[in-house]
């Protein structure tokens, strides 16, 4: 065990040096069987092939690139028009557009990060002009992209259920109604202070031929999500099948319905996207092989044992793990966090009698909060700097929004049927 807390501050130093931390597990991973059994070193190539040899995984890619397409072919901008044409003209239009357009967007993209990408300058750059303060659409901007890796289809809950042996199904349901409610208490929040703020109404008039073009491109477009979720739900397709359609969905509105995506624009798609890819199974891989050794010196069996000598309350394990993953999840890749800690703490949380989905939500929402939880939150950075804002003051408008998350992910631990009611409707579990 010595050995394995020697190499587990290698791990941290190499982080905060800047190395990726791909590169640092492989490096920690090598390093230990080099001090302790070399003949260990074939388990190398056998972990790296085992880590990526998971079907669900080819989900991920063809979720990114249906996103990168939709940024592409303006389809994100053309939801954010739909959603405006009904809710801007409201005071405080455009704080709800922000929100509920992140969470139809999130049913296709999968990621915070893809969100802020998408449609943060659109949402920031809308909003400063009608004249809401700079630093609360920002703040808003961020923490609205919260639902997009909990609403389905989602890329780390089909990294979750990966790791764990799940269904991709049972998570997708599991996830949805914590997206929504995180989107809904962000819209309560809106509706409480709008007056106070002085939020304007939307003063942009729209004629009836436009209108009837936006209504049009908006119906079009929410057919990608609705194809997405209603195939899987329905048993039509699986989550891999259902990512491909939905780019093949979005190609043919690219390309034949909008004619503004050209074959230059979706070869710089194929490179961006295999970049991405290359990051996140060179994570996975290397994961896998520093996830073996945590096996090997019986890691998870001693620190279930250390927390269950603690108390063996699951509410205040689920508290003492939650500020683990919160923290977790504000330093570390979501994905590698998943890798590394999930087969360490859900079978302590399964000991408790928690629900394996229930918990999957659990650790899911934690990480996602991290994104955007100070000091570091790397979403929370992404939108500051898309917005050109500075990092303290946005801190100081997001405060509101941290606690309803919060408020969100205590409600999530102490019910679970807010997570399990949906699979077990529709028979995923």
């Amino acid at each position: 065990m010595g050995q394995f807390l020697g190499i587990m501050l290698l791990l941290v130093v190499l982080i905060l040096a800047g190395i990726p931390i791909s590169y640092s597990m492989g490096i920690t991973s090598f390093i230990y069987i080099l001090i302790t059994n070399v003949s260990y070193i074939s388990v190398i190539p056998n972990r790296l092939y085992e880590g990526l040899n998971q079907f669900q995984l080819l989900a991920i890619p063809f979720f990114l690139l249906a996103a990168d397409i939709m940024v592409h072919a303006d389809i994100s901008g053309k939801l954010f028009r739909f959603v405006k044409l009904f809710v801007g003209r409201f005071r405080g239009g455009l704080a709800y557009v922000n929100v509920i357009v992140s969470m139809v967007f999130g049913s296709v993209s999968g990621t915070a990060l893809g969100d802020i990408a998408a449609l943060g300058k659109v949402e920031m750059d809308a909003m400063d002009e009608e004249g809401y303060e700079p630093n609360f659409s920002c703040a808003l901007t961020a923490a609205s992209s919260l639902q997009s890796p909990l609403i389905p289809p989602s890329n780390i809950a089909v990294l979750y259920a990966s790791v764990m042996g799940l269904s991709v199904g049972a998570l997708f349901l599991a996830g949805l109604l914590p997206g929504v409610m995180l989107g809904l208490a962000q819209i309560l929040y809106i509706i409480s202070v709008r007056d106070k703020k002085n939020f304007p109404a939307c003063q942009e008039k729209t004629g009836w031929k436009e209108k009837k073009s936006i209504l049009l491109n908006g119906i079009i477009t929410l057919g990608m999500p609705l194809i997405i979720i209603g195939g899987v739900l329905g048993g039509w397709f699986t989550a891999t099948e259902s990512a491909n359609i939905a780019c093949v969905y979005s190609l043919i509105l690219g390309i034949f319905v909008y004619r503004n995506y050209h074959l230059k624009d979706f070869k710089k798609a194929l490179g961006g996207v295999a970049h991405q890819m290359a990051n996140i199974f060179l994570i996975i891989s290397f994961a896998s092989v520093f996830a073996w050794i945590m096996g090997m010196e019986r890691v998870p069996e001693q620190i279930a044992s250390m927390l269950l000598e603690i108390s063996d309350n699951k509410y205040l394990l689920l508290f003492l793990i939650n500020l683990f993953l919160l923290a977790v999840g504000m330093f570390m890749d979501t994905g590698a966090a998943i890798i590394l800690f999930a087969p360490i703490l859900a079978p302590i949380m399964y000991e408790v009698g928690i629900h394996p989905v229930h918990f999957a939500v659990i650790m899911l929402m934690n990480l996602t909060l991290g994104l955007i939880t100070p000091p570091v939150g790397v979403v929370l950075y992404s939108a500051t700097a898309v917005g050109k804002r500075k990092f303290e003051e946005v801190v100081k408008a997001l405060v509101p929004f941290l606690i309803l998350s919060f408020a969100a992910l205590a409600l999530v631990c102490l019910f679970p049927a807010i997570t399990l009611i949906l699979p077990e409707t529709f028979g995923f579990l």
